[in-house]
């Protein structure tokens, strides 16, 4: 990308997060555009996670990725799931809030706040 221009935004240096579910309870992370995300789950059970509708509930027809079997199985962890900023322009110098829960776990919610840089 090059040396970024006076008064623009940092080339990127994508860094993958790890955000764990545990106790059907998921960490709130800040990452920076380009960055991306790895769930681990770390419960006895499959999780799912989609993005909250509406009314404020996870929304099945918007899910982020399959189901993440249990912890210790080959499926426990997401695959890396890319916050790419995907305009022609910069990206916002307010942080954009993304909200998302578990399907199997309506009242567990979580927010991915993404920015230009952390």
């Amino acid at each position: 990308m090059g040396k970024p221009k006076k008064g623009g935004f940092p080339a990127m240096e994508p860094k993958i997060n790890y955000v764990k579910i545990q106790n059907n309870e998921i960490d709130n992370v800040t990452i920076a555009w380009g960055d991306s995300i790895v769930w681990v789950n770390k419960d006895n059970t499959t999780h799912s996670l989609a993005v909250l509708g509406g009314n404020g509930q996870p929304d099945p027809t918007k899910p982020w990725g399959g189901p993440m079997g249990p912890v210790g199985s080959d499926t426990a962890n997401s695959p890396e799931f890319s916050f790419q900023w995907m305009q022609q322009t910069p990206p916002p110098t307010t942080p954009t809030v993304y909200q998302y829960g578990l399907l199997d776990h309506p009242t567990s919610k979580a927010k991915v706040t993404v920015q230009i840089k952390v």
